[in-house]
């Protein structure tokens, strides 16, 4: 008792105090810590949940809203979905048919001609992105199937169905004039009286093939050409009744990039005398 008299007056309260603020401290630079630590987490998760969404969400938005647009559907209903046209020309057959070209996003083109009443005679999607590949059916039932930068020119349709069908190719020997290979198919009962279209559009710059380092668009120009020395003087536009074995070969390696359809007893071929789908002399 005696020797806790001698203390000085308040010294163990402070060293208490002290030793209580150190542990406080602890704690609550533990508890900042841990704070930090959930606040750091949790945003990296909304930033890669983001990033998800933007990388993968997004096209499954695109594919639902090009799949639900159809040839006959009024020019506000593509503008609904679409947005407003970035393009809009008349038709060079002429008529009172517009060209109305869409660009929602930086992954693919769409192309509408319309009527005089505002409604889609055609329609048209393209893409050049690889991985954007939206799907459409058509055909009537059970339909077939075709998705861009996925499918072949030759693997839409059944071997037997093939070899019933036409190819549509245009090959231009100047700047000025497109290139375009084009399946065009259907028209009849079986197919609700439209047509569809799937082939290699020359917006894309580059036309892509399965076999790597391969040049659809040289093979393509090569077995044109040939096919057409004989003619005097050699047609540009060829509609191949029957392919060869090399143009089959070609056929099977080139990669779709385009899918245009028609609305109810119209003719693709009428609206689309050459090119099929977006013009890139238009759009450049």
């Amino acid at each position: 008792m005696e020797e806790d008299a001698e203390t000085p007056a308040g010294e163990g309260g402070a060293g208490e105090r002290f030793g209580v603020f150190v542990k406080r401290n602890i704690v609550l630079a533990a508890v900042f810590f841990l704070s930090n630590l959930i606040t750091a987490v949790s945003t990296l998760v909304t930033a890669v949940a983001v990033l998800r969404e933007t990388q993968t969400d997004w096209r499954a938005v695109e594919y639902r809203k090009l799949r639900e647009l159809r040839a006959g559907y009024t020019l506000e209903k593509f503008q609904k979905e679409l947005g407003p046209p970035a393009f809009r020309t008349p038709l060079a057959t002429g008529g009172p048919f517009v060209r109305n070209v869409y660009r929602p996003r930086e992954e693919y083109w769409v192309e509408v001609i319309s009527n005089k009443s505002n409604a889609a005679v055609t329609y048209a999607v393209t893409s050049c992105d690889p991985a954007f590949r939206p799907e459409f059916r058509f055909g009537g039932e059970p339909g077939l199937k075709v998705v861009l930068n996925r499918n072949v020119l030759s693997d839409v349709l059944s071997a037997e169905v093939q070899r019933d069908e036409a190819l549509k190719i245009f090959l231009g020997s100047t700047a000025s004039a497109p290139s375009l290979v084009f399946q065009v198919y259907g028209g009849a009962a079986p197919s609700g009286y439209r047509q569809a279209a799937w082939g290699l559009n020359d917006v894309c710059p580059e036309w892509r093939s399965t076999s790597p380092g391969h040049d659809p668009l040289k093979s393509w120009q090569n077995w044109f050409w040939g096919a057409r020395e004989a003619e005097d003087p050699p047609a540009h536009t060829y509609i191949a009744e029957r392919l060869d074995t090399k143009a089959r070969a070609i056929a099977a390696e080139s990669i779709v990039n385009t899918y245009a359809e028609t609305a109810f007893g119209e003719d693709m071929l009428t609206y689309y005398p050459r090119q099929i789908g977006v013009d890139r002399l238009v759009v450049r």
